[in-house]
């Protein structure tokens, strides 16, 4: 093993500047390279060539298979600064002492404010009042806007969570601390919570809610499990909010939800097919608000994840010492 001022890493992913100080006053040098500095993923071949001497690698996006790991012998760290390491071959990694930090929660609390912002925006119906005051002006018909444009206060609805993991329960706290909604969830991997009530399926989460947020993986179980028939038991005022994976939702089932009134409209940061083009049919529908899977995009979530890595290279370093000394 090396000492740790002879110690190198190859940073991929987004840093801060605070960041990269802590590493150097750890006795680690880096390098910069990849998707996170220069919007471009590193080919194998270019990180084989730059990382051959590292020790640490840091990445968000760069595909870290065996093919890719097997030319890095002196690769000991691997940080991911991303939820789950969907990127990395585990397996390789545990059979040669690999160690892996990946950063979930990393962009929970940016997650749970877009559907805080997404479930007061579709309520109040903020983005449909001021298209309509854009193209139209004042008056809706001759009516006054009040009349048409009401909404319906929080401490007043019921919002279901589709899965209930860190951002399912940080939405939870903020309805339930912040408004006084009752919230709901339906995942069968949690028992209990202080935060919301469980129901034992996605029937019964539908019919009790105004609002249902999802929040869950996309499995064998899960994919395509929202169809017309729940959509149709969440009813015509209710409203839906999609910034998990768009693979939990039968498209064409929401698209004739949406535009036959039996539910009131939905907020969608994530497509069955991104980019999402111009000329989408889910542009055009005043009831949809459509988002750029921004959801996570938050200037805080690159120092979450720096100080989640950043925890783990120290946990990593003890370990490394400790062996030294029993060495």
């Amino acid at each position: 093993m090396k000492s740790i001022k002879s110690r190198k890493a190859l940073i991929t992913c987004e840093v801060t500047p605070e960041f990269l100080s802590a590493i150097k006053e750890r006795g680690i040098e880096y390098s910069l390279a990849g998707w996170g500095q220069t919007g471009q993923e590193l080919e194998a071949n270019s990180i084989i060539e730059i990382a051959k001497d590292c020790e640490l690698i840091i990445a968000e996006i760069e595909n870290m298979s065996e093919s890719v790991l097997k030319e890095l012998p002196n690769l000991r760290f691997l940080g991911v600064s991303r939820g789950s390491p969907v990127n990395v071959d585990l397996n390789y990694c545990a059979a040669n002492q690999i160690t892996v930090v990946n950063t979930p929660g990393r962009n929970g609390d940016s997650v749970a404010d877009y559907c805080l912002a997404m479930i007061l925006n579709l309520s109040r119906n903020l983005v449909r009042s001021k298209g309509h005051l854009n193209q139209h002006g004042w008056m809706f018909d001759g009516k006054l806007p009040y009349l048409e444009f009401r909404g319906r206060e929080l401490r007043n609805l019921t919002v279901g969570l589709y899965g209930f993991g860190q951002i399912g329960v940080r939405v939870a706290k903020r309805l339930k601390d912040g408004f006084g909604s009752k919230v709901l969830y339906f995942d069968p991997f949690v028992k209990n919570s202080t935060h919301a009530k469980p129901v034992y399926s996605l029937e019964e989460l539908f019919e009790a809610s105004d609002v249902i947020s999802l929040h869950a993986p996309v499995v064998d179980s899960t994919k395509n499990s929202v169809n017309r028939a729940l959509l149709q038991k969440l009813g015509r005022e209710g409203l839906i909010i999609s910034s998990a994976r768009a693979g939990l939702i039968v498209e064409e089932d929401l698209y004739q939800a949406v535009t036959k009134g039996e539910i009131a409209g939905a907020a969608l940061d994530v497509y069955w097919n991104e980019p999402l083009e111009k000329s989408s049919r889910w542009l055009a529908l005043d009831n949809v608000i459509c988002t750029p899977h921004i959801a996570g995009a938050s200037s805080d979530v690159v120092a979450n994840h720096c100080d989640m890595i950043l925890r783990g290279i120290d946990e990593w370093l003890r370990k490394v010492n400790q062996q030294k000394e029993l060495a």
